[in-house]
């Protein structure tokens, strides 16, 4: 008999089987089959695996499948990831920092972060979230998202991402509870491809789709939304080269002090940006880095608060990293928050926070036109961590915001 004649036989023998199995799954109330094809690990090989930069495939001592990243990613082939658990064991260079990005749609994703020091167990800068754009590791504008982890150094560590929605839970080296907790997830697409980053060794990838342990998808509602002390509603000119100098006491390159004058007029310059929770312009999401060389970037940012007398209103301000703020025409405030530098860098540790400084905004009764010209000033172009404004008021009494539409156009209509 050809070995045609028994394949008949052999697939309802397999059906057989199954059916068997599920049944008996279902009667004992034992785990259900689970078929080979849809097993969640990852296999650490090159065919799997489209890799970018310094990446290699090797065994360990135990013949497990090891991804090797000394520099560069590696980002799994046909695999498009939503929601569910991401698991999977690392071992780090040093302290230098890497991480895995997710939900990844060409340069834009979200990313954990780790920076494995020797004292992560108390450092709040041992892992980080934050959303990825134009190649930038955001996590200046979010320290929010940061804490300090049980990572053991020169050796391996096991993580778990729980991924639901808007929402994701971290949990490291068997923590019962989430490590980190995310209540907003910000890289702007619910499903994309997953990223490896060096440098670092990775084994034991798995993937379980639809696995959320029960957290909630929906993202954490922002305050700062319908609070009308926040300054939200910018229009935002084309990055230009900021002119810059040597700054002889703090020995860094800083820029020139704008004039107002140097603002755009045309109004075909200016767009509506649209800020992230807490009222954050994330001017990295809209225009990334903008770097040409070594030179600075810089943007110009501008609004109209409407008042129904003429007061003074107390400002809280967060930014990275050099600002100056005009009011009517009027420079009202101007200062530096550079990361790493002594003199110049504001608490927390150059990052962006309502914490970075403070000032009193002067406004006359009708509109005022709030005018901000900002820089990405970052140890000479050769790395950026984000750069961004938000403002607010100590109270909103008497006062009113345009939308981005309205300021567009009261532009247009303003002579």
């Amino acid at each position: 008999m050809s070995n045609k004649a028994l394949e008949p036989t052999v697939i309802v023998s397999k059906h057989h089987f199954l059916s068997g199995a599920l049944l008996l799954a279902l009667m004992t109330g034992l785990p259900l089959p689970v078929l080979a094809s849809e097993l969640p690990e990852i296999p650490m090989t090159a065919a799997r695996w489209q890799t970018n930069g310094d990446v290699a495939f090797e065994q360990d001592k135990a013949k497990q499948n090891i991804l090797v990243i000394k520099q560069g990613y590696a980002e799994l082939k046909d695999r498009n990831f939503s929601n569910g658990t991401i698991e999977f064991d690392t071992k780090f260079v040093g302290s230098r920092i890497t991480g895995i990005t997710f939900r990844q749609h060409g340069d834009t994703a979200d990313a954990l972060y780790f920076r494995p020091s020797p004292d992560c167990s108390v450092s709040d800068e041992c892992i980080q979230y934050m959303p990825t754009a134009h190649h930038v590791f955001e996590w200046d504008l979010y320290g929010q998202y940061q804490t300090h982890a049980p990572i053991h150094p020169g050796a391996w560590n096991h993580i778990k991402l729980v991924v639901s929605g808007g929402r994701m839970n971290v949990f490291v080296n068997g923590a019962s509870s989430p490590t980190l907790a995310v209540g907003t997830l910000l890289g702007g697409f619910p499903d994309g491809s997953i990223r490896l980053h060096g440098p670092a060794s990775y084994a034991n990838l798995k993937i379980v789709p639809n696995k959320t342990e029960g957290l909630s998808a929906e993202a954490l509602g922002d305050p700062a939304k319908t609070d009308p002390r926040y300054i939200s509603h910018w229009l935002a000119s084309a990055p230009f080269v900021m002119p810059s100098r040597m700054d002889a006491k703090l020995q860094e390159n800083t820029g020139i002090d704008p004039v107002y004058a140097s603002a755009p007029t045309e109004s075909a310059t200016w767009k509506p940006v649209s800020p992230d929770p807490g009222g954050l312009i994330n001017v990295t999401r809209w225009y990334g880095a903008a770097q040409t060389g070594s030179s600075i970037t810089g943007i110009w940012l501008k609004t109209t608060i409407v008042s129904d007398h003429a007061q003074v209103k107390h400002v809280d301000i967060g930014w990275t990293r050099e600002v100056w703020i005009f009011v009517n025409g009027k420079l009202v405030f101007a200062n530096k928050n550079l990361y790493g530098i002594e003199g110049a860098s504001k608490e927390p540790d150059g990052r962006l926070s309502l914490t970075n400084g403070a000032f009193d905004l002067p406004l006359r009764k009708g509109d005022n036109q709030i005018v901000v010209a900002l820089d990405d000033n970052f140890g000479g172009g050769v790395q950026h961590f984000g750069w961004g404004l938000e403002m607010r008021l100590a109270n909103a009494d008497g006062i009113g915001q345009m939308d981005g539409r309205d300021a567009l156009a009261h532009v247009l209509s303003t002579p």
